[in-house]
């Protein structure tokens, strides 16, 4: 995980190029700002980081620790009694009163050395810390693709705000028109009243349509301001034309499935998480094996005075040097270690539920988005006949129109037919598209060369 800057920067790089000479904002220039700006991502990515630091900081526990330590003092000390009773050597006394106040400078200090030679649980954390970076990456790279068809999402949905913009316009546009027509005809007596009033109430609704139309487009514009951390987009490249979605391939919803169960990017995940936490399980019960250290120390002290280095005395001075080895055996710890115990197993028991419930998820993801993708696709094929049947029917309407033989409703139900097929018929693309990159993600096989080729099919304005 170590090169996901770079790729990262490779990537931004890759889409800023693509992206520059284009007037109208592309799916990827928004891509690009996501990466840059969108708060949840950016999150991920400082979690990430944070993740990493967890192995060199399980490792620092098992290489020397080195310490010094020093001290500087003003002691006072008081001496009050009979001491020497018994005398020196060989010489009896009965001893001597001894009554003094003794106050000096001390200053002394220590260099120590301390390396693990055997901790069960340190070598288990360091085990532990590997898994956490690995869990870490993986969800680094779940919450790229999250932001991949996040951002695919409100582009789309952009799209279908400014499709039905320019709808609801031509729609507009269209029935003023009938409407001119059908005043001149009731002005010749060749029509009724009635039909100047289908014809103004059908312009009134197609009024108020295109102002929640106008009003979509803005707050889908507000969707990816949000969704790229602040950036403001206005005209977006629109899908070609002549863009037809295709099948997934391979077109077998059984191989899907199959790679979901291996490659889900929250599935593995969560495998990790179980791993993790039946390593907690042998890093409590580690916890009553005995530590083994090898300590090595040196200490040096200076007192100017003072009744433990002799009444009166100056400038004393002692040295300390020791090399040995600390064993550690926890015999009572209050339970705390065998309640550390079960605590670690029920996280297994846990952990493999939530295992079991991602797999379960996965499939069910994997799944609906094949199904979907399928469905949207035929979708796309009738949707592309209907547009073709509809605008036939329009045309033969409009001339028995002309000629008396077919009345402004009439003309009005074909226009807006048409308009409706070719709104859904834009829709379905959408969601053709949006589709196959759901079943790659649940997959975990979804990567920049897929938004690529998404890009790839918008048509400059």
């Amino acid at each position: 995980m170590n090169f996901l800057r770079p790729l990262r920067i490779a990537i931004v790089s890759l889409c800023v190029a693509l992206s520059s000479s284009a007037q109208a904002d592309n799916l990827l220039s928004v891509y690009t700002k996501a990466l840059d700006g969108n708060p949840e991502y950016l999150s991920v990515i400082a979690g990430y980081q944070q993740a990493i630091e967890a192995r060199p900081q399980a490792l620092a526990k098992l290489l020397p620790q080195i310490g010094v330590s020093g001290e500087a003092a003003t002691v006072s000390q008081t001496l009050s009694g009979r001491f020497f009773v018994g005398g020196v050597g060989a010489i009896p006394t009965s001893g001597s009163d001894v009554n003094r106040t003794d106050a000096f400078n001390s200053v002394g200090y220590q260099v120590g050395l301390t390396q693990v030679l055997f901790d069960r649980g340190l070598y288990l954390t360091l085990d532990t810390a590997a898994l956490e970076v690995s869990r870490a990456g993986l969800l680094t790279y779940d919450a790229q693709d999250t932001l991949r068809i996040g951002v695919v999402e409100a582009y789309f949905a952009a799209l279908s705000a400014d499709e039905e913009l320019r709808f609801a316009e031509a729609e507009k546009t269209a029935i003023e028109a009938v409407l001119a027509q059908t005043r001149d005809k009731s002005a010749a007596g060749l029509v009724a009243d009635t039909e100047v009033q289908v014809a103004q109430s059908q312009l009134d609704l197609a009024a108020a349509a295109l102002i929640a139309a106008k009003n979509a487009v803005a707050v889908s514009r507000v969707q990816l301001e949000l969704l790229s951390g602040g950036t403001r987009f206005g005209a977006l490249d629109g899908l070609s034309k002549t863009y037809l979605p295709v099948a997934p391939q391979p077109d077998s919803l059984d191989v899907w499935i199959e790679r979901a169960g291996k490659q889900n990017l929250q599935l593995k995940a969560q495998m990790l998480a179980t791993e993790i936490a039946r390593k907690n399980v042998d890093k409590a019960y580690g916890a009553r094996w005995p530590r083994v250290d090898a300590l090595a120390a040196y200490t040096y002290q200076y007192a100017e005075g003072g009744i433990s280095n002799g009444i009166g005395a100056e400038g004393n001075r002692a040295t300390d040097e020791r090399v040995g080895l600390q064993v550690k055996i926890p015999i009572f710890t209050g339970g705390a270690i065998s309640s550390a115990i079960r605590a670690a197993q029920a996280g297994v028991v846990r952990a493999e539920a939530d295992e079991a419930a991602k797999r379960a998820d996965a499939l069910r993801k994997v799944q609906v988005a094949f199904l979907n993708s399928s469905a949207a696709i035929a979708k796309v094929r009738a949707l592309k006949q209907a547009v073709q049947s509809t605008t036939a029917s329009e045309d033969a309407i409009r001339v028995g129109y002309e000629v008396g033989t077919r009345t402004n409703g009439d003309l009005l139900l074909a226009l807006r037919s048409r308009y409706r097929a070719e709104r859904d018929y834009a829709v379905a693309r959408f969601d053709a598209i949006l589709n196959s990159l759901r079943l790659r993600a649940a997959a975990g096989s979804l990567n920049h060369a897929d938004l690529l080729a998404v890009n790839g099919a918008l048509a400059a304005h």
